[in-house]
């Protein structure tokens, strides 16, 4: 891509430097006359159609081109009409191009063939010096010829502007504030079309450099359309476009700046007075932009400064501040695409294959969860204690823990990950004579822990822990399968189930010790790694080396201690 575009950079420099003799300022202002009369910019745009002499409009519009310094263009006063007679003539050429019906006639030679390339050209001397003027022009023009409802041909003429690296910044700048000019005229249907032509222009290959500030109106315009009120203002209607924009600035900037950006969102989604369901609107973009950031190996200030701000209302009182800051907290983290993987508690067996990136161990992350495990534990057992009443919200903090095994897979981990599960095990067996916890919801909350349990023994393989676990399991299984996940709604309890806080079906925290310290200690030998099994209907694998995607997902990183 970087090389197509030097190519046509230097076809157009070539272009522009093709003929020696140049025109004096004079001469360059006769050639502007005649090329405003060739395009009759000055009658109205629903009669200048047939009016237009294209052939001989792009003639004089390459004379002018070739033979005009940029310094002597730049200077005249009729600059501003001919980048507006150009435009005359892309407008033409792109509705040309979209109105051709028959098949062959997309083969000949079109009448307005080389407008784009002109108006290019023409481009190109005029930025960077004046740059806000091509863009205001640009936009008054479509402005003045009513071509924002025409929206194929305002995307096109904008994107001929952006592939000659005109800043995207300044355009998104000045487009959004032509947005907050028509709401204030409450000029919705024109502002709605604006957003769309926004939302089309917005593409990678061009957006590379888009400054904070000039983010920051767009965002505060979707916080506000977020806004969900007895009255749905003209702001509101356009939710969607904004919503749509900002989602596609967040696949082109770069991760510094969406560190930024998160770091401005997540108060304008906990901090400002919205009602759950405006909290929860705004709050999807948010868990896009979150499941964007791709952590750094050493973490910067800005991506400590987001977790802990995250686990500060992980452990809010509010349900839904607390189960959207958790689905944040594990996009953050989700650096292997591991998000749906764990959307509702199941026994990880041992010898059985699961499609579960364990990513690279990493020092830093490490370091940053000891620094922060308290918080953690503090912030996960509040939540579950507070909002753990729903299936949902259970298995939404279910999802985190999972997040934190296979993203740090460490030792450290795991053992805090445990002493969690036993805290939490803990207090389910001290409240059962009172109704802080009712049957149903301590049924679901046992397992959800023995299910994580099973996931720490599918990582790190260890015998003596594996072997615990399975006895505990297997004696549920027996006696209490409502102790066992899949998580149900009601449970039916048979004559032969014995009481449910019978000693032996819950976890002992020596054996627990016990076994992790063999598996990360004494480094015992490891359980066979389960292997991908490929059935007779999906094939066999072909031979030749395995990509390095599948040996991640058949092998396991070195565990840290």
């Amino acid at each position: 891509m970087a090389t197509a575009k030097m190519t046509a950079a230097s076809s157009i420099i070539q272009f522009l430097t093709k003929s020696k003799r140049k025109h004096s300022d004079s001469r360059a202002r006769y050639k502007a006359q005649q090329l405003k009369q060739s395009t009759a910019i000055f009658l109205d745009a629903t009669i200048r159609s047939t009016n237009i002499q294209g052939q001989k409009s792009l003639k004089i519009l390459r004379h002018i081109i070739k033979h005009t310094d940029r310094e002597i263009l730049q200077y005249i006063p009729e600059k501003q009409m001919i980048l507006e007679c150009s435009l005359v003539l892309v407008q033409a050429y792109v509705a040309h191009l979209k109105l051709t019906r028959s098949f062959f006639d997309r083969f000949r030679k079109q009448p307005f063939a080389s407008a784009k390339k002109c108006f290019q050209s023409l481009i190109y001397l005029l930025i960077p010096e004046m740059q806000e003027m091509v863009i205001d022009t640009i936009l008054n023009f479509l402005q003045r010829e009513n071509l924002w409802k025409v929206e194929f041909i305002c995307v096109e003429i904008l994107t001929m502007v952006l592939e000659c690296k005109s800043p995207a910044s300044l355009l998104l700048y000045k487009i959004v504030n032509y947005v907050e000019t028509l709401l204030a005229r409450n000029d919705v249907l024109q502002a709605r079309h604006t957003v769309v032509v926004l939302q089309n222009i917005i593409q990678p290959q061009y957006w590379d450099e888009i400054k904070h500030s000039d983010m920051s109106k767009l965002l505060r315009f979707y916080h506000s359309s977020a806004v969900i009120g007895e009255s749905k203002n003209q702001i509101y209607e356009l939710r969607r476009g904004f919503e749509i924009c900002l989602r596609n600035l967040i696949k082109v900037i770069k991760p510094n700046q969406l560190s930024s950006l998160l770091i401005t969102m997540l108060p304008l989604t906990f901090d400002t007075i919205l009602s759950d369901e405006a909290m929860l609107e705004f709050g999807t973009t948010v868990e896009f932009a979150a499941s964007t950031l791709e952590l750094s190996e050493n973490p910067s200030q800005e991506e400590i400064l987001i977790q802990e701000y995250l686990l500060a209302y992980i452990k809010s009182s509010t349900a839904s501040k607390s189960i959207l800051a958790s689905r944040i907290f594990a996009k953050i983290l989700d650096r292997g695409r591991n998000f749906l993987q764990f959307n509702t508690p199941k026994i990880f067996h041992e010898g059985t294959y699961y499609d579960i990136d364990i990513n690279r161990y990493l020092p830093a992350q490490r370091q940053m969860f000891e620094t922060h495990r308290r918080e953690f534990e503090n912030a996960l057992s509040t939540a579950i204690e507070f909002h753990s009443q729903r299936r949902t919200n259970l298995e939404v903090f279910y999802n985190v823990i999972c997040m934190i095994l296979v993203e740090i897979p460490c030792g450290y981990t795991a053992c805090a990950v445990v002493c969690l599960l036993l805290g939490i095990q803990r207090r389910l067996l001290e409240s059962s004579s009172n109704s802080l916890y009712n049957q149903q919801q301590m049924n679901c909350i046992h397992a959800t822990c023995i299910s994580i349990m099973t996931l720490i023994n599918w990582i790190h393989r260890g015998s003596s822990l594996t072997a615990y676990v399975n006895t505990v399991l297997n004696r549920r299984f027996d006696h209490a399968p409502h102790l066992n996940p899949p998580l149900k709604e009601i449970y039916e309890y048979a004559q032969h189930h014995i009481t449910w806080n019978e000693a032996t079906l819950f976890f002992d925290a020596l054996e627990l010790r016990y076994g992790l310290w063999k598996c990360f200690r004494i480094n015992e030998a490891k359980n066979p790694a389960p292997q991908k099994i490929y059935s007779r209907l999906g094939g066999a694998p072909r031979g030749g080396r395995k990509s390095k995607s599948r040996r991640q997902k058949t092998g396991f990183y070195r565990i840290g201690l």
